[in-house]
């Protein structure tokens, strides 16, 4: 029972000595001058690792939005943060006492474009300029250059600032060297910065402030304070990251990203000199300076002292004790005085005796001394030129060498005996000899010269009598009334050699690109032609509904099909690639529906998937308007989906969403598998031509080109591409694309194809006409033959040449004419012309039919053809045309 009592009282007294330690807490505010970010780190820091608490404080930390200057002087907070302004406060008589200053520099700066022409201060006169009325050193930084306020064009910052300023609609912005910078960086736009300390302007910024009142009253917590609030700053700029966990978790009332509190903790640790200067540091002459500036602004009338300003660290001292130390320093001082008097007497007339002695010895030195420094510095000279890497030769005004150092030996040949004393036009080709004479005189006699002072390229004679090129930069000077001049020389002859073997390499690369380029279009006309007869004739057979196929047959139908397809896609990739390699792919931008993109891929896609055993998920898709080219984003979308499938697991996920990304207005387009992911070690080479990663015996069809030419459409449309992925667990990819609010004047009917006629024959047309088909090859002629049989109301007519065209056409008049261009003789371009140029055939349809499918082919024939058709043939589309140009109301004419 005893021990029970025991134990209850010491419970008892334990716990009212912890609530009496919290009670000694002396509660204390300081106010922020804007809102929470790493700009306050040290002071979230102070508190979080219980420094104030070290220090017997309870902190209360308050934000605002300008420098607390009424609110620590009414006591209303014991501590502010302030600008450097806060001198000038002080000089208009607020009794403000500075304790420490966090930032050795200001964060302010002057944002401008990388490609902005301002480079200077001076640079700003006449400019569109946004001013924030706390900034005072940019405006220092301009006073010192002598621009006024009224030389530029001023207006009220915005929130569309950092708009303006890329569109052009503003020059500068005043900056926050942590924000405005990193909003450039989010939106992929360079930029440059002038900043105040560039120009010897150094402000202090983030002073730690309070009152001369509080000050007197409580100096161990003023002093407990600063200790506490340093050592949280040193801990924010050692631990940076762990600050910015910190401030995401507790602080984070501006709902900044990681990355731009990153960016702020490297820029402002940047601003506080640490370790290399002491947290804190303030000298009491850099703050006169500070105050200098500010009465040049005009913000302050006169000089005053700053007496008092700076927080005095060091302990205080008795007055007794300094009147002690004053009065012994005294008296050692009168005690000093006596004896260098007397020293002074004894020493005053030995003194006078050997001043007149050295005096007579010094005139007797003097011109010795004049004459070797004057040999040294001659010598000094010559070995210095003797040891720079260029030539140096000088000319008096009538051109005689005078001086010709080592490096002139080298590359002339000439020794410094045998040259100098000659005319410089032994070093010249006679060719350029008299345009010196002429240049000489014209100068001496106006002064006026176009080649001093710039470096100009010309030929040299070396001793050998070889020609030699050379680099001159020629200055001009005035010794006792006559002429010199002093050249520069530089042995270019490897410059110019390297710059032929650049034309040359240059010449090479062009001729290898166009090697390539041709090998490419005979590759895809020789590829093409065959798989035009395969695929032609297995869509022939596959529809034949007179003489149908056995069901066996048909499923070796479908395997040729479906082989001649993956063959066609394997020469359209490489096609593909070939084109934005060469800078050729064009992008029609335009505000473009996500959903409705989407959309519009899922059919085939879900195609795709089903073979694969693979299920496609799309999270609620926004109706949100993008820039892009809604053809080459459907591509994107179908290549990065199709690879999600393709490298999926049975059963698998894939799983499409959509997200805005607000701090860069743009958005993201997630593409997530749970396929078997791509190895660390592959990751490297994802997006390299014809690389599959180790998967070309997978059995997954592919070329190795879809991820690099997707790569390039989307940084086509001014968009960013990237992924994650982790072996056996799946891939995520994303597209971001720029965010329009645009109206979008497209609906979903307007990007789809009209369906073909249909009817039992699915190569259904509907007129009676005559149709021409100039085509050489034999097979693609009998396939020709085959698809017109099942059309009777066509009259096919075959001719093998052009000329053999050309000359039927004089004789009959089809409905269209179905044109080859790779033709022997004449090509189907050049037919084409003399028909379109025969006023009786210009009504008649010209259909392009051929394997000319390259960049260059389809620019030839731009404007020439009435439509124009690859092979293999889409006979559908065929015939879709045929019913569209063969009727007569299609190309009537008024003759």
């Amino acid at each position: 029972m005893c021990r029970l009592i025991a134990l209850v009282l010491l419970f008892i007294t334990s716990s009212s000595i912890a609530e009496e330690a919290n009670q000694k807490l002396t509660p204390v505010s300081i106010k922020l001058h804007w809102q929470h970010q790493f700009q306050f780190a040290g002071i979230y820091a102070a508190r979080e690792q219980g420094y104030y608490q070290d220090a017997g404080l309870a902190v209360t930390i308050l934000t605002g939005q300008k420098a607390p200057f009424n609110d620590v002087e009414d006591g209303n907070v014991e501590y502010g943060i302030s600008g450097a302004g806060l001198v000038v406060e002080r000089l208009k008589g607020r009794p403000f006492v500075a304790l420490a200053a966090i930032f050795q520099s200001s964060p302010y700066t002057w944002l401008v474009r990388a490609d902005s022409p301002i480079k200077h201060p001076t640079d700003f006169v006449g400019k569109t300029v946004t001013r924030q009325s706390y900034a005072d050193d940019l405006s220092a930084m301009l006073l010192r250059f002598e621009i006024h306020p009224s030389q530029l064009n001023i207006v009220d910052p915005s929130p569309e600032d950092i708009d303006n300023l890329i569109d052009g609609k503003v020059d500068a912005l005043t900056a926050y060297i942590s924000n405005e910078p990193f909003q450039m960086l989010s939106r992929g736009v360079d930029y440059r910065t002038l900043s105040p300390h560039e120009y010897n302007i150094n402000f202090y910024s983030d002073i730690i402030f309070t009152s001369e009142q509080y000050l007197k009253r409580q100096p161990g917590d003023v002093e407990a304070f600063r200790t506490a609030t340093l050592r949280g700053w040193q801990y924010a700029l050692e631990h940076p990251y762990e600050m910015v966990d910190l401030i995401l978790r507790n602080y984070n009332t501006q709902n900044k990203t990681r990355a731009h509190l990153e960016f702020e903790a490297e820029k402002l640790s940047e601003l506080s000199l640490y370790p290399t200067v002491s947290l804190g540091h303030m000298t009491i002459e850099r703050w006169q300076k500070i105050a200098e500036h500010y009465q040049q602004l005009g913000l302050i009338n006169d000089d005053q002292a700053l007496n008092g300003f700076i927080y005095d660290t060091t302990p205080s001292v008795s007055i007794w004790f300094k009147w002690l130390v004053v009065l012994l320093g005294i008296v050692a001082l009168l005690t000093m005085i006596g004896y260098f008097i007397k020293r002074h007497h004894a020493k005053i007339l030995s003194n006078r005796v050997a001043i007149q002695t050295a005096a007579l010895e010094a005139e007797l030195q003097k011109g010795k001394a004049l004459e070797q420094r004057a040999k040294r510095e001659s010598d000094r000279l010559q070995t210095l030129l003797n040891h720079t890497l260029e030539g140096v030769i000088t000319i008096d005004e009538t051109g005689i060498i005078q001086n010709f150092n080592a490096a002139s030996v080298r590359l002339f040949g000439y020794q410094p005996e045998e040259i100098i004393g000659q005319n410089i036009t032994q070093l010249m080709p006679s060719q350029h000899r008299k345009n010196h004479e002429h240049g000489m005189s014209r100068f001496l006699s106006s002064e006026k010269s176009t080649i001093i002072g710039q470096p100009v390229e010309l030929e040299a004679l070396h001793k050998s009598g070889q020609i030699i090129p050379i680099e001159l930069t020629l200055s001009a000077f005035q010794w006792e009334g006559h002429y010199f001049f002093t050249g520069i020389v530089r042995d270019i002859s490897l410059q110019k050699a390297e710059h032929l073997a650049l034309i040359a390499a240059k010449e090479e690369a062009e001729k290898a690109n166009q090697a390539k380029s041709e090998f490419l279009s005979a590759m895809s006309h020789e590829l093409r032609t065959p798989l035009n007869a395969i695929l032609g004739f297995a869509q022939l057979l596959q529809s034949d509904n007179d003489a149908p196929l056995t069901e066996t047959q048909q499923d070796s139908l479908k395997l040729i099909i479906h082989s001649g397809e993956h063959l066609l896609k394997l020469i359209n990739d490489v096609l593909e690639l070939a084109k934005i390699e060469t800078g050729t792919v064009d992008v029609s931008i335009e505000p473009v529906n996500v959903n409705i993109a989407i959309k519009h891929c899922l059919p085939m896609l879900k195609n795709l998937a089903a073979r694969y055993r693979v299920s496609i998920h799309t999270d609620d898709i926004p109706d949100q308007l993008v820039l892009a080219d809604l053809t080459k984003l459907k591509q994107v979308l179908i290549n990065l989906v199709s690879n999600a499938i393709k490298y999926n697991r049975p059963d698998g996920e894939v799983i499409i969403s959509v997200e805005v990304i607000d701090s860069t207005k743009r958005l993201r387009i997630t593409i997530r598998d749970t396929g078997i992911g791509i190895p660390q070690d592959k990751q490297a080479y994802l997006f390299t031509a014809f690389d599959r990663l180790g998967q070309e015996n997978s059995g997954i069809e592919g070329t190795g080109v879809g991820l690099i030419v997707t790569k390039r459409l989307i940084k086509a449309m001014d968009g960013h591409i990237g992924f994650e992925s982790s072996e056996n667990q799946g891939t995520r990819f994303w597209v971001e694309l720029p965010i329009t609010e645009e109206n979008n004047i497209q609906n979903d009917e307007v990007h789809q194809q009209t369906a073909p006629v249909k009817a039992e024959n699915p190569f259904y047309a509907s007129a009676s006409s005559l149709i021409l088909h100039i085509e050489d090859n034999s097979a693609n002629i009998k396939l020709m033959e085959a698809f017109f049989d099942r059309l009777p109301q066509y009259t096919l007519h075959i001719c093998k040449t052009a000329e053999a065209g050309l000359d039927w056409l004089e004789s009959n008049m089809p409905a269209v004419i179905l044109m080859d261009i790779n033709l022997p003789g004449i090509s189907g371009l050049q037919a084409t012309e003399q028909i379109m140029a025969n006023p009786k055939f210009q009504h008649i349809p010209v259909i392009a039919v051929t394997a000319a499918a390259m960049p260059y082919d389809l620019q030839q024939a731009e404007g020439l053809f009435t439509a124009y058709l690859t092979k293999p043939v889409n006979f559908i589309l065929l015939t879709e045309l045929l019913n569209q140009y063969s009727q007569p109301e299609a190309h009537s004419t008024d003759g």
